[in-house]
């Protein structure tokens, strides 16, 4: 479409996003009838997980579900255009099934002759985070930062299409990388084309025992030097590769201009874990080679590391 608008997206996989009510939505600002129909379809939800809990028999499930997902239906009928209050609240809402679940539910669009944009913009959902406060927060949090982002990276790309003095490209989208017994990992994708493109990351990781978001350091025992471990073995693997191919050229070992030398992990450093349960380190484009190399992502065997995890 010509102008970029949100839209919310239909649920996918709806055996897992059957819904129940927040009070957040009791606060937003929408018309009446609006409402009604809001508080009627949370009340359907409402119902049914109450009555799911107490049947319990899965030959029964098949019906259950699809009374939910009806009164799922019920809310997005009436959310297209009820704006941004509503679309953050929706961001709150349970899942039945997994703990932490992505979900699409906003999308931007525009194209023009000099300009395109393609964003999904996800959130996180969680189960019983009504129950929990600890997960709630954490899931608040992490949806907000994502807003944040990508309106931040919306907004510039509007105003510079707006001018359509140059080109530009913004795509952003997002792949749950993780979700096994104790950690939740969702990765975002940015790509910013003007010119040339720039690639860059940023994966939430929860912990779902404690249900707070990790950094790196958090996996690690208290006193252990796991930067030295992960950066030497990344280092490693970046002279590997620029042996194998001179056209492989990363910061490391570069006498020429020792400054730009990259020495370490981060902080809040991009990772994830494989379905190996090794350790992925995911590295912004120009972070740690130039800009022909892209973005990088380097595998940290799990035998590396595994004694001083917590």
């Amino acid at each position: 479409m010509r102008m970029g608008e949100f839209n919310n997206m239909e649920y996918r996989d709806t055996e897992e996003r059957i819904l129940s009510g927040r009070e957040d939505y009791r606060r937003i600002p929408v018309p009446g009838e609006m409402r009604d129909r809001l508080e009627a379809g949370i009340a359907r939800a409402e119902a049914e997980k109450r009555k799911r809990s107490k049947m319990g028999k899965k030959k029964k499930a098949g019906f259950r579900i699809a009374a939910a997902v009806a009164a799922a239906a019920a809310l997005f009928v009436v959310l297209p255009n009820t704006g941004a209050d509503v679309a953050h609240a929706m961001g709150s809402l349970p899942v039945v099934g997994k703990l932490f679940q992505a979900v699409t539910f906003r999308d931007y669009q525009y194209e023009s002759d000099r300009f395109d944009a393609s964003v999904e913009v996800p959130q996180i959902v969680a189960e019983d985070a009504a129950d929990d406060a600890e997960k709630a927060e954490t899931v608040e949090q992490i949806n907000f930062d994502i807003e944040k982002v990508t309106n931040q990276l919306i907004e510039e790309f509007q105003a510079s299409a707006d001018l359509g003095e140059s080109y530009g490209s913004l795509k952003i989208n997002h792949e749950t990388v993780t979700d096994n017994e104790n950690y939740f990992t969702l990765k975002l994708s940015i790509y910013q084309g003007a010119g040339s493109g720039y690639e860059s990351y940023k994966c939430y990781t929860i912990d779902k025992k404690t249900g707070k978001q990790v950094q790196v350091g958090d996996l690690f025992r208290e006193g252990s030097d796991y930067n030295e471990l992960l950066s030497e073995n990344i280092k490693d693997q970046m002279r590997a590769k620029m042996a194998e191919d001179e056209n492989n050229i990363y910061w490391v070992d570069y006498s020429d201009v020792p400054e730009w030398n990259w020495k370490e992990l981060k902080e809040d450093q991009n990772f994830y874990f494989d379905e190996a349960g090794n350790l992925v380190v995911v590295f912004d484009e120009y972070e740690v080679a130039p800009g022909y190399m892209g973005a990088q992502e380097f595998t940290v065997e799990r035998s590396v590391f595994e004694e001083i995890l917590k």
